[in-house]
């Protein structure tokens, strides 16, 4: 929350050139602080040319079919996040006819939601364990996919926003917790780059989608984003 409040303060104060050299700023900062950060040991992992480890992290990942489940579920969701992030603009200015600051409000209230969500996670799987939470999550995050192309006024959509980024954080923390305990530690680092692979690839597939889809096409981009979620999430797994 911290991150997008400090950039809209920048982008008030110093305007879009100051901000984006305050971020570049902190970029190379990272840049030089971080090979000099103190790591644990790493774990033995498999060792041989790149693509024999590709296809120790592939043959890994099908061999957990309940992780690779999850791992497709979050792609979906991911998809529908990169959707959420390039249409909202559009969507609320628009169609929904609010100002600009209107759409920085929604993803204010979304990241009070998945903070609140997070934060909560612990506690939740605690009690009623990893797998009924990881369901919650989903149809939390399933709902929202349907209901936002429906919706018709700003603080419906405002809500929905919110509701499917908190599903979509719990079922991130969901994945983190089944990957280091599933996965075993000679192959971790394989099977994770395959699928950091996975995870990622929906968000320039979404950037696609959108440069193919004109604004009042944006909200069916989520129904059928919300049907394919429901066929991936009742699948066996």
């Amino acid at each position: 929350m911290a991150g997008p409040a400090a950039g809209g303060l920048l982008l008030l104060q110093a305007g879009s050139s100051g901000m984006l050299a305050v971020i570049s700023g902190l970029s190379i900062l990272t840049a030089v602080i971080a090979p000099g950060t103190r790591h644990a040991p790493p774990a033995p992992q498999a060792t041989g040319p790149g693509t024999r480890r590709w296809r120790t992290g592939w043959s890994t990942l099908r061999a957990l079919p309940r992780f690779a489940w999850l791992v497709a579920g979050l792609a979906l969701s991911n998809l529908a996040l990169g959707l959420l992030e390039a249409a909202t603009p559009v969507i609320v200015v628009k169609q929904l006819g609010q100002s600009s600051a209107s759409v920085g409000l929604v993803w204010s209230c979304a990241a009070a939601a998945s903070l609140l969500a997070v934060t909560t996670c612990r506690f939740t799987i605690d009690r009623w364990g990893l797998t009924r939470v990881g369901r919650c999550a989903a149809l939390v995050t399933i709902v929202p996919c349907f209901l936002v192309a429906h919706a018709g006024s700003y603080p419906a959509y405002l809500i929905l926003a919110a509701v499917f980024m908190a599903g979509d954080s719990v079922l991130a923390v969901v994945l983190h917790t089944l990957r280091s305990d599933l996965i075993p530690a000679a192959v971790f680092g394989s099977t994770l780059s395959v699928t950091v692979l996975i995870l990622l690839l929906p968000y320039p597939l979404a950037g696609i989608l959108m440069a193919l889809l004109d604004g009042v096409r944006c909200p069916a981009a989520f129904a059928v984003e919300g049907r394919t979620w429901s066929t991936s999430v009742r699948s066996p797994g």
